[in-house]
């Protein structure tokens, strides 16, 4: 192989590679996108369906700390039949990573863990998908 060659070779797996390294080990996380966290965390401890409506994806899904996966229509459904809270619960060890146009935040809330994913589109960041999973005690 020439070097030419060797050295085209060499710059495509780093930039593929590199491309595979979350951003968010490196920068800070799109104030857009903080900010539509904290309005989507507050539409559920407020019940508020119409802004978690907006905030999530057509296509979302949930797996809830039973097992249960819900799809966003079912999940609204019951985010309907609910109360909004006196106070939102506090997130802890909250991490945020971004991999170009995806975000992926891990956070705990009292024994649960919740693992979200977020697409940024057109009309602005969506949550995809939950996972909600029961903490080691």
């Amino acid at each position: 192989m020439s070097p030419r060659i060797s050295y085209l070779v060499f710059v495509m797996w780093f930039l593929v590679l590199g491309s595979l390294v979350p951003i968010g080990l490196h920068a800070q996380v799109p104030a857009d996108l903080q900010q539509t966290m904290r309005e989507r965390d507050r539409s559920v401890n407020q019940a508020d369906a119409a802004v978690w409506d907006r905030l999530t994806a057509d296509e979302f899904t949930v797996v809830l700390e039973d097992g249960r996966m819900l799809t966003k229509a079912q999940r609204l459904a019951e985010l309907r039949q609910e109360r909004p809270q006196a106070s939102p619960p506090a997130q802890q060890q909250v991490q945020i990573r971004l991999y170009g146009d995806v975000a992926v935040r891990r956070f705990k809330v009292d024994d649960v863990w919740v693992l979200d994913v977020w697409n940024k589109r057109a009309q602005g960041w969506r949550v995809v998908s939950v996972q909600v999973t029961t903490a080691a005690r």
